[in-house]
């Protein structure tokens, strides 16, 4: 049997996930269904609460939901704090860098985001930035 990916979701996929129809919704599923191992960050967790709360208050109930009921690792804000900066510079200081230093800390092989700047690294120590839709793919889903 092959091992399930270790899979990191940027804010906007988990959101994108929860609220619309679509790719991210079937990487929710494949969550749900533990085709993957779902990676979240404390700061994309915080940050999806927020977001929820002031772009989809009626879908804001999903996320507790999603968290309590679907297996998943949660990479503390401690384990990778001191890696921030060095990501922040490799990225130009971007916002972002919290992301890319949870997912690589994480050792995880995919790191799922829309932002451009981000898929532009292509792979960073052994974590492939990728698209859902690209991802869907090499899971076959």
């Amino acid at each position: 049997m092959m091992k399930k990916p270790k899979v990191f979701l940027d804010t906007n996929i988990l959101i994108s996930g929860m609220v619309f129809a679509g790719n991210e919704r079937k990487l929710l599923e494949a969550a749900i269904d533990r085709k993957l191992v779902l990676m979240l960050s404390s700061d994309v967790i915080d940050e999806a609460k927020e977001v929820l709360m002031r772009k989809f208050p009626r879908q804001a109930v999903l996320l507790p939901l999603f968290l309590r009921t679907v297996k998943h690792e949660e990479i503390p804000k401690r384990a990778y704090s001191r890696s921030v900066k060095r990501y922040a510079e490799l990225i130009g200081g971007r916002t972002d860098a919290p992301i890319l230093a949870a997912a690589v800390v994480g050792k995880v092989d995919y790191l799922v985001t829309g932002d451009k700047r981000l898929l532009a690294l292509k792979k960073v120590e052994g974590t492939e930035i990728i698209q859902t839709s690209k991802l869907l793919e090499k899971i076959r889903m």
